[in-house]
């Protein structure tokens, strides 16, 4: 359960903030402001996440942790608002529903939602947060989420719209019984994966509406988006071993210059091959080089896994390292098949590009 949730945890939060930045570069300003709402989500949720990874990887585990769990809920809390506040702007543009009202409606929820959050009866940082306050922060929460269904659902034959009342239905559906309930019950609280899967689900929605389709331009942006995720990759190995003073060697400080080389490198030399290629031809190489990207995020996912389990676990053995070295193993067939296969397709368009110079 500690290795799956884990690993989990680290997907979401890669999978989430990568596609949010990825939509950076669409030439659309809705899609910006999606690319916001996903990495506000995912920079917002790694606040919560990433201590509880760092909890089931360490001998002390969550009772440890206790504080900076708390404190990565509260800024969890803030920056869900946000992203709700966000999506209404998503709907009101791509339904063309600016009914000021329900603008006004939406500020007026959110604001008592972050100031009931602020209070400081909700005992943020300690080992006894108040259940009473984790309900009333979270009713105008709920009522905002319901507002949001409801006008989601009466618009969902909009573009980008279709699905998204029911995933934030799911989400708010998985959410509710966690905080009414784990408190006694804390097996409820697996709840919470279900709902982080809902949200994951919605970035990944509107990042195929936004995108559509594949084509070479696409293979450029993804590049430059390893190449920024692989600079932030390297700061966050800085930040996280001078902070708990480990400075032997660990996979994590191996991960920004695997993003650099594997990715962002590899995909521009890809780019500069397939630069000139019509779009039919970058359509033929689509399944390879989606089944190395697939490759590459699992290899990258466990090696940030690794990274973290030697610092923070103390010599001793939490979870099962047979189990990750299998995953990574996976991880790396596919790496391997896929960049073969893509390289393998390149050389045929090549020689097909070659006879039809020479003719």
């Amino acid at each position: 359960m500690k290795l799956g949730e884990s690993i989990f945890d680290i997907s979401y939060l890669v999978l989430v903030i990568s596609l949010g930045l990825r939509l950076i570069f669409e030439d659309n300003r809705q899609a910006k402001l999606f690319a916001i709402m996903a990495m506000i989500l995912g920079i917002g949720d790694s606040f919560h996440l990433i201590p509880r990874v760092i909890s089931h990887l360490s001998p002390g585990g969550l009772e440890a942790n206790v504080s900076a769990l708390s404190w990565g809920k509260f800024v969890t809390s803030i920056t869900m608002t946000i992203f709700y506040i966000l999506y209404y702007y998503f709907y009101r543009n791509q339904s063309k529903d600016y009914d000021n009202k329900k603008k006004f409606l939406v500020y007026i929820l959110a604001t008592i939602r972050i100031l009931f959050t602020l209070m400081p009866q909700n005992n943020w940082g300690s080992a006894n947060e108040s259940y009473a306050w984790g309900i009333y922060r979270n009713i105008p929460f709920l009522i905002l989420g319901i507002f949001l269904i409801i006008w989601s659902y009466r618009e969902k034959e909009k573009p980008g719209l279709k699905n998204m009342w029911w995933l934030i239905l799911l989400s708010f559906a998985f959410y509710i019984p966690v905080v009414l309930f784990a408190d006694k019950y804390p097996a409820i609280g697996a709840l919470m994966m279900p709902k982080t899967i809902a949200y994951l689900f919605i970035v990944i929605l509107g990042y195929k509406y936004f995108t559509k389709e594949f084509n070479k331009s696409s293979i450029l942006a993804l590049s430059i988006t390893l190449a920024i995720l692989g600079i932030f990759a390297g700061a966050f190995s800085r930040k996280f071993t001078k902070y708990y003073g480990f400075f032997d060697p660990t996979y994590l400080k191996l991960v920004h210059t695997h993003i650099l080389t594997l990715g962002f490198l590899t995909l521009l030399g890809v780019y500069l091959i397939v630069r000139n290629y019509d779009d039919e031809k970058i359509i033929e190489i689509s399944k390879a080089y989606h089944t190395y990207i697939i490759g590459f995020t699992i290899f990258i996912v466990t090696m940030i896994l690794k990274g973290i389990y030697t610092i923070v676990s103390d010599g001793k053995e939490t979870i099962s390292l047979s189990a990750i070295s299998g995953i990574s193993g996976l991880g790396h067939t596919l790496l391997t098949i896929g960049i073969i296969w893509l390289m393998y397709k390149i050389f045929k368009l090549e020689k097909e590009n070659l006879l039809l110079r020479r003719k």
